[in-house]
């Protein structure tokens, strides 16, 4: 493998912090408050996804023409899985950047394939050049093309999903190497949507049939997949005649189920489509737009000075918060006020996703500013 470097900027930028000193003793007497908000508050299973600014496209020799069609391709396919927004293409801003993609990138390589490509009725070797891009350049172009940037914490999403060929129907299971399960592992990592199968163990069967699924019993598939605890759930049937595909969808987010079908001659475009929309959806939930405000945070149960650590560090790496500052301590509760872009929606469930505050309330401060109040959960470091 053939691997070129390009020397990488990297970026570093300082948060200052203001203290004002309060009570001096730290209390231990959240345990029945916490134990109360265990119980009320759902699990997620928001999952890390690796490789967000990471392209791989084909092309047909490794010289420089290629090179640059193919950093084109893969720039336009990293802005598309960092904006969450197939429609960035379309931006001005965007046509003029994929005419110098090396200016977004700093390493690239090439692997062998066995695929080929058909060129003048030869077959020549495909090689897949994988491209290393700059996140903080890809995210200033996103912003700067009026889009969101979707960081790399997303939503799980669980797959219920039922195929006939006329004779048998069967659901699809992670293992399987079927033209479908393919489409849809591909089509899930082009677009940065980390997804969970059914083990299909016994409490599976016993709680969600083939049939249900085929029928669309959403009752059925909803209790099936409480102990996933997903973010998404996408349910669908998959007919297969001797030439097409019909595909009939349906996902749930937050409780609302959207139905969708669809009819392609192969697995990859009937995958896409129903993929780009279910992404498109949970991008327009999570992704942070690029408006800027500021909100207070007051984060209790904070009874250590590694804790105090842990909590400003956690609050600064927050996709949305560009600065941060501590405005109070008082014994256990520290009070932040934090500078974010998007809207507080969007960092409320960034934070809900990463599972390390809970939140107890949603209100406003004496002088009417946005307050978040949280409990930081024990074990977080």
């Amino acid at each position: 493998m053939l691997i070129i470097v390009i020397p990488r900027i990297s970026k570093s930028s300082s948060i200052g912090i203001g203290f004002r000193p309060g009570g001096c003793h730290l209390p231990h007497k959240w345990l029945l408050s916490y134990i109360i908000l265990l119980l009320l508050t759902q699990p997620v299973h928001a999952v890390p996804v690796d490789d967000l600014y990471t392209a791989e496209v084909l092309v047909s020799s490794q010289d420089a023409i290629q090179l640059k069609r193919g950093a084109q391709a893969g720039l336009l396919q990293v802005l598309i899985r960092v904006s969450g927004n197939q429609q960035i293409e379309t931006s001005p801003t965007v046509v003029s950047a994929l005419k110098r993609p090396e200016s977004y990138y700093y390493q690239y390589s090439y692997e062998t394939t066995d695929r080929s490509f058909q060129i003048g009725g030869e077959l020549v070797p495909a090689h897949n050049l994988r491209i290393e891009f700059e996140p903080s350049s890809i995210a200033q172009l996103v912003r700067q093309a009026g889009y969101p940037v979707w960081g790399s914490n997303r939503p799980s999403v669980l797959l219920w999903v039922a195929e006939s060929d006329g004779v048998e129907r069967r659901m699809l299971a992670e293992q399987e190497q079927s033209d479908v399960v393919v489409a849809l592992n591909a089509q899930a990592r082009q677009r940065g949507l980390p997804l969970l199968y059914p083990i299909f163990d016994l409490e599976d069967t016993s709680k969600l049939s083939t049939a249900e699924v085929w029928g669309a019993f959403m009752g059925r598939i909803e209790n099936a997949s409480l102990r996933y605890s997903p973010d998404a759930v996408i349910t669908g049937r998959i007919q297969k005649d001797q030439e097409r595909l019909t595909g009939t969808w349906a996902w749930n987010i937050e409780g609302k189920w959207i139905s969708f079908s669809n009819v392609a001659f192969n697995a990859n475009d009937l995958v896409a489509e129903v993929i780009n929309k279910l992404a498109d959806a949970l991008a327009a939930r999570y992704a942070i737009d690029s408006s800027r405000g500021s909100l207070m945070v007051r984060v209790e149960a904070v009874d250590s000075l590694k804790h105090y650590a842990s909590v400003t560090r956690y609050l600064e790496s927050l996709a949305p918060v560009l600065d941060s500052s501590v405005l109070e301590v008082i014994g256990s509760e520290i009070l932040f006020r934090l500078s974010t872009e998007g809207q507080s929606r969007q960092l409320m469930e960034i934070i809900r996703l990463d599972e390390k505050m809970a939140l107890i309330n949603r209100g406003q401060d004496a002088s009417g500013k946005e307050l978040l109040h949280y409990q930081w959960l024990p074990g977080n470091q």
